[in-house]
């Protein structure tokens, strides 16, 4: 089994962004061709697209401000989700979308337990949140650049491991989400810090004089909701299976 997850509105919104024009149906047309090349390319089993409310969500419930710094999804988009999903139901794609959650939760989900059953999931995205997901099941796949992302592209961007990948947004925070990391430190030295203490339990558990370790100990609760924040939810109860994904 070999799984295509695909982020909708990163998709449409993606290429809306790289139109001159914003006529609906020609980027529901634009939308669809460029999900057909997806299938071409990764010739997957099962397909879903995943769409969101853009209602809030837990992350909001916990942080107010969050994605405050985010310009909104145009109208002509939110508008038009009927005619994307038709769209992509005319090549064999279906649709899925759950309240109160985020596609990056939604997608994450499908794709543990497509992970948890020893099959292959792909992941359809440019958002860098799903990197952290990467392992030897799961793969995450820019459309755009025809590149998969692998751990090696982790370390060089970040300087950590993929499973160093959420204490380090821990710690530096999110600015694409408005997520606020530990003032006063930046990404070199959150890089030094997770050399040295390899995760950010053990960097607030630890005992000594190091200024800087104690300015972590001393926003413990700061870093612990942003790595709430910043980690996906692997758990959403879904409410369906992939038979009603099944391609055609």
């Amino acid at each position: 089994m070999k799984v295509l997850l695909i982020d909708a509105f990163n998709l449409i919104r993606r290429i809306f962004e790289a139109r001159s024009d914003s006529d609906l149906e020609s980027v529901v047309t634009a939308s669809t061709q460029s999900s057909q090349r997806a299938l071409r390319e990764h010739e997957p089993s099962h397909v879903v697209m995943v769409f969101e409310k853009h209602d809030r969500t837990w992350r909001h419930l916990l942080y107010r401000d969050y994605k405050a710094n985010r310009s909104p999804t145009p109208e002509v988009l939110l508008g038009g989700v009927d005619a994307f999903v038709a769209g992509f139901k005319e090549i064999g794609i279906n649709s899925f979308a759950l309240e109160s959650y985020e596609a990056d939760d939604v997608i994450a989900t499908f794709a543990a337990g497509v992970a948890q059953a020893g099959n292959q999931a792909i992941i359809l995205s440019s958002d860098k949140m799903y990197l952290q997901l990467l392992s030897r099941h799961i793969r995450v796949a820019n459309h755009f650049t025809h590149q998969f992302l692998e751990e090696s592209d982790v370390e060089q961007r970040y300087g950590v491991g993929v499973a160093q990948l959420k204490d380090y947004w821990s710690l530096v925070g999110d600015s694409s989400n408005n997520i606020k990391g530990v003032p006063g430190i930046g990404p070199k030295t959150a890089v030094t810090l997770l050399g040295q203490y390899h995760s950010l339990d053990r960097m607030l558990s630890e005992q000594g004089d190091d200024k800087v370790l104690k300015k972590v100990q001393e926003n413990e609760h700061l870093a612990i909701r942003c790595k709430q924040l910043v980690t996906l939810k692997t758990d959403v109860g879904l409410g369906t299976n992939l038979r009603s994904f099944r391609m055609g």
